[in-house]
C-alpha cells in the first residue's frame, strides 16, 4: 500500500555521534533517540545561472513548518545513504531534478538537538526548468533575489540566513 504522507513514519535513519562518526546502529523515525544519539539532515540552497534562488511552499499537513515558503530543500538521509546521496534523492523526489552529487558545493554542517543537518549549495544550468513538484511536500515553487529569500527566511522565525550567504559565495 503507497501513502499520501511525506513524512514516513518508520523510515530508517543511521544514528550518528556529535562528532557525525557513524555509530554502526540504525533508528526508525517516529521513535525517540537517546542522549548523544543523532540523525543526519541534508539540504541544498538551489539558485539559478542570474543568482537567484528557489522558493518552495511546503504542503500543508507537513508535520512541521507547513504551509510556509522556504529556499532549503531536503530532508532526512535515509539508512546507507551520505548526505549527498540523500540530497539528491530528496532533489529527485520533491522537484524533479536529476543532479549528481558532484554539483552540490558543500557548505556546513550545523548540529541541533538530536540531528546534524549538512547544507549544500547547487547552481542550474542556465536552461529553462521544469520542476516536477512532490505534491505531498511541496505545493508551489517560484525564483526570488537573494535578498527576498534572505527576509521571507527571517520572517518565518529562522537566523540562517548565513548560509544563504555563503552558497551564494560558492556559486557566483
Amino acid at each position: 500500500m503507497t501513502t499520501t504522507r511525506a513524512d514516513q513514519i518508520g523510515e530508517l535513519w543511521d544514528v550518528y555521534d556529535a562528532q557525525k562518526n557513524p555509530t554502526g546502529r540504525t533508528h526508525a523515525r517516529g521513535d525517540q533517540l537517546a542522549v548523544g544519539d543523532y540523525h543526519l539532515v541534508t539540504n541544498g540552497l538551489v539558485f539559478n545561472a542570474q543568482g537567484d534562488i528557489l522558493l518552495q511552499q511546503r504542503a500543508f499537513d507537513k508535520l512541521s513548518h507547513p504551509g510556509i515558503w522556504t529556499a532549503d530543500t531536503g530532508g532526512s538521509v535515509l539508512a546507507g545513504e551520505t548526505s549527498r546521496q540523500g540530497l539528491v534523492r530528496e532533489l529527485s523526489e520533491e522537484l524533479g531534478l536529476v543532479v549528481s552529487p558532484e554539483q552540490l558545493r558543500f557548505i556546513t554542517t550545523l548540529s541541533y538537538a538530536d540531528w546534524l543537518e549538512d547544507w549544500y549549495a547547487l547552481r542550474l544550468p542556465d536552461a529553462p526548468m521544469t520542476f516536477k513538484l512532490q505534491t505531498t511536500e511541496l505545493v508551489a515553487v517560484r525564483w526570488v533575489s537573494l535578498a527576498e529569500a534572505m527576509a521571507i527566511n527571517t520572517a518565518n522565525g529562522f537566523d540562517d540566513n548565513h548560509l544563504f550567504d555563503a552558497a551564494k559565495s560558492l556559486l557566483f
